[in-house]
């Protein structure tokens, strides 16, 4: 999902894909949304969507909002340590030290059921479908003759 984000916002920076990864690359997750976000907004208020249709544009900004909870649940996953509570539960801890009370603490643990992670699972594959489609969709800056597309310094 994270390399689709990258993918994405190299088409609205209007950067060929490779170059704009010397970028995208370096960026977290939730840095690339927000530069999505940024985005968008250039292309709003800068553009008014002349190079990508305001159509476009609220669904690349639904997108990006529906993404934000399951990077959260990808997170867990990622950085938790994981183990069955039962054959329909799953419970995973981040180990992190300090005293067990507050908010910190509330976030150091949770668990998932297995209907849970398979709806996790389905929206994580639904938003990939829809990036993918948004991303065919838009206008795309291809490496090939880039000289004759860019205005460059003469002598």
């Amino acid at each position: 999902m994270e390399f689709l984000l990258g993918v994405l916002l190299s088409r609205l920076l209007v950067t060929p894909e490779f170059l704009a990864r010397t970028y995208t690359d370096r960026l977290s997750g939730a840095a690339r949304q927000d530069a999505i976000n940024e985005a968008c907004k250039i292309h709003s208020y800068r553009y008014s969507y002349q190079m990508i249709s305001e159509e476009q544009i609220k669904k690349i900004l639904d997108v990006n909002n529906e993404i934000t909870p399951l990077r959260a649940a990808r997170n867990k996953f990622a950085h938790f340590c994981w183990s069955r509570s039962s054959d329909e539960e799953i419970f995973g801890t981040n180990f992190s030290g300090g005293i067990p009370m507050g908010s910190k603490y509330n976030k150091s643990f949770v668990s998932f059921t297995v209907a849970e992670l398979d709806e996790i699972h389905k929206k994580a594959y639904a938003i990939v479908d829809v990036l993918s489609d948004l991303i065919l969709n838009l206008p795309e800056m291809e490496e090939v003759a880039l000289g004759s597309k860019v205005k460059l310094l003469r002598e």
